[in-house]
């Protein structure tokens, strides 16, 4: 139930800013804004029913275009992403590969920023010990936060969730919480 629940709120929140863009003014990135991300996180599984998981990633972003302002305090953007990791559980070790898309919602000039999004996973394997995906292709759900330390560095950590929304007939899904670290170009 919690799987599904992490799932439908960041799809309706990423839903609400996409159709509620008439409300925000729209803009495009300035030159002079960093357009590449890149980085790495890691984490463990929280809420095993079977097997404890390991995850550890590379990830790459691109800033899309398109963003949204208001009131000179809210900034919402987005981002291409890509990530290319190592899943390891019940003995077993896999390979991920995850595209998506990823909303940043900023504060003025807070260092912190909060981050969502999702994207198509494919997996290498889908059998861990005693924990059956049930086929190679799931999707991956996140909630975040960031905090900017430096001009160009920024530490995060994350809620990340991935199953395969019940198109094969085994379904457990797996959520872990992330840590990393990301430079901006």
């Amino acid at each position: 139930m919690v799987r599904k629940s992490l799932v439908c709120r960041s799809l309706l929140l990423t839903l609400v800013v996409i159709i509620g863009g008439g409300f925000y003014d729209l803009s495009v990135v300035r030159a002079d804004e960093t357009r590449w991300e890149v980085g790495a996180h890691g984490g463990w599984s929280y809420d095993d029913d079977e097997e404890s998981f390991n995850q550890a990633d590379i990830i790459v972003a691109y800033r899309l275009p398109l963003q949204w302002q208001r009131w000179d305090v809210l900034n919402v953007s987005t981002r291409l992403t890509a990530m290319a990791g190592v899943l390891d559980g019940g003995g077993d070790t896999g390979l991920l590969g995850t595209l998506g898309l990823e909303l940043v919602i900023g504060l003025g000039d807070s260092p912190f920023e909060f981050r969502t999004g999702g994207g198509a996973t494919l997996m290498s394997r889908y059998k861990y010990g005693d924990e059956d995906f049930g086929g190679a292709f799931q999707f991956t759900s996140h909630l975040g936060l960031e905090y900017h330390f430096l001009e160009s560095l920024s530490a995060f950590t994350r809620i990340q969730h991935m199953s395969n929304a019940g198109i094969y007939s085994e379904n457990p899904g797996v959520n872990l919480m992330m840590i990393g670290l990301r430079y901006r170009f």
